[in-house]
């Protein structure tokens, strides 16, 4: 059975980006933890560099369909405040993205898309080891 195109990249695109903007930072994308979450009218994306040294978190958010809406990117570990972007208005058909350079520790991070008409949407937390 074959997969159409547009589909494959929906899917694949965002980790595409993820690890392109990881690679710049000169990370391996071999060492990054990633996580995508499919959201109805978007897929919701967090990449984590590993653990115990300078990296990132990148969280991306490529829209699909729906109307147009407003709000931002973020990212958490479990009982902090969220790290966020600045707002931004997302449309149908375009991938958004935030990059954080952080130490990145042990634990649990989870991206975060923070939106007027939906509230919080998460990722749910992926472990960095």
């Amino acid at each position: 059975m074959r997969i159409p195109r547009s589909k494959l990249l929906r899917r694949y695109l965002p980790l595409g980006i993820a690890v392109t903007g990881l690679m710049a930072l000169g990370i391996s994308p071999a060492q990054a933890a990633d996580k995508c979450t499919e959201l109805g009218n978007g897929r919701l994306c967090v990449a984590i560099t590993p653990v115990n040294q300078q990296g990132a978190i990148q969280v991306i958010y490529t829209k699909t369909g729906g109307a147009p809406i407003y709000g931002h990117l973020a990212w958490q570990t479990p009982g902090e405040d969220d790290h966020v972007s600045p707002d931004i208005s997302m449309t149908a058909g375009h991938t958004y993205y935030h990059t954080w350079p952080t130490w990145v520790g042990p634990g649990w991070v989870e991206g975060v898309i923070w939106t007027d008409r939906y509230g919080r949407l998460s990722t749910g937390y992926v472990k960095v080891n």
